[in-house]
């Protein structure tokens, strides 16, 4: 029951990799999350439930090595568990490959359903990051 999504993104590793780490640079296609991408780091992404509700996540970076790999633990207020998220950045020549695994709904008595809502909004950040960085 893990997300795992990729995508290939039209840019350089570099780029990708400032659009996940750069406050201003994701900002441009991510603007309520906010993030202290360095090993320790702070998250904390705020966003409207489906019934309209203000739900704030909030998570621990737990690894940041340039360009290649972000990693963080997170969940939501009130949330039984949190889920781990790893996002591998791989050059593939003047493209970057981006995947995205989280994993730890088994930790959750709705993990299933979660996980399905979690993969479904991976897919919309990679459209929207692939949207920012190809532009």
């Amino acid at each position: 029951m893990n997300v795992d999504e990729t995508a290939v993104v039209a840019a350089p590793i570099e780029r990708v990799w400032r659009a996940f780490t750069d406050h201003a640079d994701r900002a441009e296609w991510w603007d309520y999350l906010f993030m202290e991408p360095v090993a320790g780091g702070s998250l904390e992404e705020r966003w409207t439930g489906e019934h309209g509700e203000p739900v704030v996540t909030r998570g621990l970076v737990t690894r940041a090595a340039a360009p290649e790999i972000l990693a963080f633990s997170w969940s939501d207020d009130g949330q039984a568990a949190s889920t781990d998220v790893e996002i591998v950045l791989t050059a593939r020549g003047a493209d970057t490959e981006v995947r995205i695994r989280e994993t730890g709904w088994n930790r959750l008595p709705d993990g299933a359903a979660m996980a399905a809502d979690h993969r479904a909004g991976w897919r919309v950040h990679l459209a929207n990051l692939r949207r920012h960085v190809e532009s």
